[in-house]
């Protein structure tokens, strides 16, 4: 039910940014997804769908930048992407611990006409 709420989230920032630039339509939103977000980049754009319909940002496109989640080793430092199972550090093999990248989920910005 967060993806709904973040799809109401995005009609609400691009109503708002379409409204300071002085433009009357909104024609893309683009958002970020991390893997370890807990949101489904899917559902946010067919949540958004529904929840636009009758406003400025009805028809925008929704662009999706998916971020891959990363592991960061305590021993060495190493920042490296997440496998199924495996956790080990590709430098050294201690194990690696999550960081936050792949946790995001946010509105980089909108384009209006």
């Amino acid at each position: 039910m967060h993806d709904y709420h973040k799809a109401v989230d995005m009609v609400n920032f691009g109503t708002e940014k379409a409204k300071e630039m002085g433009k009357s339509k909104v024609t893309k939103i683009n958002i970020v997804v991390g893997d370890s977000s807990g949101y489904s980049a899917e559902s946010i754009c067919m949540y958004f769908k529904e929840v636009s319909e009758g406003t400025v940002c009805e028809g925008a496109e929704v662009c999706v930048k998916n971020v891959k989640s990363m592991l960061q080793c305590p021993k060495c430092g190493e920042v490296y992407p997440r496998q199924l199972m495996h956790y080990e550090c590709p430098k050294c093999g201690a194990e690696g611990q999550p960081s936050k990248i792949g946790t995001e989920i946010e509105i980089e910005g909108i384009e209006a006409e």
